[in-house]
């Protein structure tokens, strides 16, 4: 049957030659529809390296009057707003429905906050984030200690003492990153390698990253300003938690030049993150884009075998005079179907292919391949889900068109010939 449908398809190449070059369009651009949804979703799937669950960001805010003092105060009008931090950071540990409170510098997830410095590992110079915390912060989010030990009161305040973490394969620049002992600053400054932790991403969608982290030392008044308290809450209290919250704690928290102005949790700061950065206008563009082709490769597909069918009646009434059954009818119109998408499917796929590998997609923001080992699988499976995907939508926009011309009796035909 096969070999039937290729003469029909070489028969009427000239009709065929269009349908081929719009499936072969279809057929990349689908493609990369695909390999984006792919890749986002196989991202989506991998360890963040912590976990937001049950975790409030809780928002401490400035009076005019402080502001003033942070421009133009005294430094002990300044220590004094430091201590008096460290007394609301107090106050908020013992709340009995807090499970761990830490305070960060540039730290908490979801927060679009960052500072990123080069380093260097031996001679070699790396990038990495750079966090500041509290030993808690890793108790709050959930990070592993992999390897060494986490802070405590001795090392966070004796010496230049860091934990890192390292990017996909566990490696901080040119080491395997349990190995780093020491880590240079640009000015030659020496940080000890205390611990390492569990590989971190910034988001669901990212890369992992190198990240470093610092301990916050209590006298460092950066934190004046950047206020930064992350709580994880036990679950059983987690009900209704930020109202409870605000109620009890509000004239607890009014602390010199500072209140409570907010509990939120990190859930909805990962929403306002994720349509910040762009993600969800992304994904969007992606499903329009598939939406529209597919309504068009429907209509398209349709409207092409509907006059085809019309073109063929007498060919179908004499093959059903003669014997064929319109089982048979039906088969040959979704395998001619079939077969062409087949023929249109090698030609995009070698498209596709040439244009990954020429790196044209970094110049339309598609995202890149980062394993060379993935990029055999990657392909197989793009090609085998727009297959599939287009070999559904057109059987079932050829199956009407061929139950038609199945069902056109013999005679009446034969009569148009």
């Amino acid at each position: 049957m096969i070999k039937h449908i290729l003469k029909i398809i070489w028969t009427e190449r000239k009709a065929n030659a269009w349908i081929l070059l719009e499936l072969t369009l279809v057929f990349c651009v689908l493609w990369f529809c695909t390999d984006y949804l792919y890749f986002n979703v196989k991202r989506y799937m991998e360890p963040r390296g912590f976990d937001i669950e049950h975790t409030y960001r809780i928002g401490i805010d400035m009076k005019d009057e402080g502001r003033q003092t942070v421009a133009s105060g005294t430094d002990e009008e300044k220590d004094a707003m430091l201590q008096d931090l460290w007394t609301i950071y107090d106050r908020i540990k013992k709340y009995p429905a807090i499970e761990n409170v830490s305070y960060s510098i540039a730290a908490t997830p979801y927060s679009g906050s960052n500072k990123t410095y080069g380093f260097f590992v031996d001679s070699t110079q790396v990038w990495s984030w750079v966090k500041v915390i509290t030993p808690e912060f890793f108790n709050v989010f959930k990070i592993n200690i992999t390897s060494g030990s986490s802070f405590n009161d001795e090392n966070s305040v004796a010496g230049n003492n860091i934990i890192i973490s390292g990017d996909r394969n566990n490696m901080f620049g040119p080491e395997k990153v349990n190995e780093v002992k020491e880590i240079h600053n640009s000015d030659s400054t020496k940080n000890n390698v205390i611990g390492a932790t569990n590989k971190v991403k910034v988001d669901e969608y990212t890369d992992y990253h190198l990240f470093m982290y610092y301990p916050l030392k209590k006298d460092d008044k950066s934190i004046i300003d950047w206020r930064e308290i992350a709580i994880r809450v036990k679950p059983e209290a987690d009900r209704d938690f930020a109202d409870q919250f605000t109620k009890d704690m509000r004239n607890q928290l009014e602390v010199g030049h500072y209140f409570l102005s907010s509990v939120t949790s990190f859930e909805k700061d990962r929403e306002g993150y994720m349509n910040w950065i762009g993600y969800s206008g992304n994904f969007k563009s992606i499903y329009s884009i598939a939406t529209f082709l597919i309504v068009n490769i429907f209509l398209g597909i349709i409207g092409t075998f509907w006059f085809r069918t019309q073109s063929l009646r007498s060919e179908i009434g004499l093959r059903i005079a003669t014997g064929a059954s319109r089982a048979n009818i039906q088969k040959m119109f979704v395998g001619e179907t079939l077969l062409l998408l087949f023929l249109a499917s090698v030609v995009a796929a070698v498209v596709c292919i040439n244009v990954s590998l020429a790196d044209i997609l970094k110049d339309i923001n598609v995202p890149i391949v980062y394993s060379k080992q993935d990029i055999e699988i990657r392909y197989f499976i793009n090609y085998g889900l727009t297959f599939l995907f287009l070999a559904f939508i057109a059987i079932l926009a050829v199956w009407y068109p061929a139950k038609q011309a199945s069902e056109i009796p013999p005679a009446e035909a034969l009569r148009d010939e």
